[in-house]
């Protein structure tokens, strides 16, 4: 019989099946009821829940876990408008190498998001640009991406467009303070609508 490789975090049991592992589903429970507070409003019980998943995923060295998680935490600080927190988060994410494609961008998009919110808007630009990059580079032929990839990549690629009409004008003298930018937020799938 030929030997059957499962992925590190997976155990073979009969019948060849994957099992996750017990510190995987502790890290999702704390994960959905992070979500589901956030949702009903409870922000401190939702941060409490975030924080107690990523200490944890940091503990067992869950690195894909951890860059989720600082994607997520990032978001609910950036919507609560703690800025530094979100900026933090994110970078912790992005400072993950070992990360699935759509972490990323969505990490990078949301700290240009950000970087809008607090008027970096040249910076927030190269990180739109270099997101959609690398998206573009490992998907040449769109056919193959996810669907979800695919929207983020048409999102980012819309706000880098406006963000760059918004340089070109800082770049033609106008002041930041006479430019007003509004950002359409794009809500995660776990988002249950938060007022």
């Amino acid at each position: 019989m030929p030997a059957v490789i499962f992925p590190p975090r997976f155990q073979q049991t009969e019948g060849y099946a994957p099992v996750v592992f017990e510190e995987e589903q502790q890290v999702k429970l704390w994960l959905q009821l992070a979500h589901e507070s956030y949702g009903d409003q409870q922000v401190l019980r939702a941060l409490h829940y975030f924080h107690r998943a990523l200490d944890y995923a940091e503990e067992k060295g869950m690195d894909k876990e951890r860059a989720s998680l600082c994607r997520d935490l990032g978001y609910v600080y950036a919507r609560e408008e703690s800025f530094d927190k979100a900026i933090t988060y994110f970078d912790q994410g992005l400072a993950i190498t070992e990360t699935d494609l759509s972490i990323r961008a969505g990490l990078m998009a949301n700290k240009a998001s950000v970087l809008v919110r607090l008027g970096s808007y040249h910076p927030a630009l190269e990180l739109l640009e270099k997101s959609s990059r690398l998206i573009r580079t490992t998907y040449s032929d769109f056919s193959n991406a996810p669907g979800e990839l695919v929207h983020s990549y048409a999102a980012i690629v819309r706000m880098a467009d406006d963000l760059r009409k918004v340089v070109d004008l800082l770049d033609m003298g106008v002041r930041a303070d006479r430019i007003q930018v509004d950002i359409k937020r794009y809500e995660p799938p776990w988002f249950s609508g938060k007022q």
